[in-house]
């Protein structure tokens, strides 16, 4: 017999990680505005994944409001790093950049406006790790881009790869030599949407 809690979808979503006024107040406008964001428990994931990985260099693509680039900001603030982040949306990159500001991490978090695969080709690495958080469509156009910037042992994680338009970026990366990879389906309280897919890729 399973000894898992009765109710797991409340029992987790009482778990969800605390945070300050700023993140809380940046959720409301996500509900409210209907703008998608990765949530607490994505966000603190991203944080502790930056933490492990000791990062210096982080590269965001799709910044939207700035909600995923706070808690890499925080990461990087702590292993004195910077986060370089991508938004196409010159009002979402200039909403992001006044956040930003308002956590005080100016200094350690770069938004550049553009399209996230042009932009890409101007970069230069390493990075060690890269989040992206784009139109799922591309994400098969960025992965190459992401390799080459990507330190070898670099770390790659992908939101969303639960939508039908990220099939192409999945079945490729499963398939490829030059990653390890892992797709993990779960439920993720006030992520958009809450049930959705997650990937962790290691640059080998």
């Amino acid at each position: 017999m399973s000894n898992i809690v009765e109710n797991p979808t409340a029992y987790f979503r009482s778990l969800v990680p605390a945070r300050g006024e700023q993140l809380r107040a940046m959720e409301q406008e996500a509900l409210t505005e209907e703008i998608p964001i990765v949530g607490p428990v994505v966000g603190e994931l991203l944080y502790i994944l930056a933490r492990l990985l000791n990062a210096q260099r982080i590269l965001e693509l799709g910044t939207a409001t700035g909600y995923s680039s706070l808690y890499l900001g925080q990461a990087c603030a702590e292993t004195r790093g910077r986060v370089v982040t991508l938004e196409l949306d010159p009002e979402m990159a200039f909403k992001a950049r006044q956040y930003i500001e308002r956590a005080g991490l100016s200094a350690t978090i770069t938004v550049e406006t553009g399209e996230a695969i042009g932009l890409l080709a101007q970069l230069e690495g390493p990075f060690d790790m890269a989040f992206m958080d784009i139109e799922k469509v591309d994400y098969i156009r960025a992965l190459a881009p992401c390799h080459r910037l990507l330190r070898s042992g670099g770390l790659l994680v992908a939101d969303n790869v639960g939508f039908g338009d990220a099939d192409e970026f999945n079945q490729t990366l499963r398939a490829s030599t030059d990653w390890r990879s892992v797709s993990i389906f779960s439920f993720l309280p006030l992520h958009s949407p809450e049930h959705d897919g997650l990937c962790l890729a290691v640059r080998l």
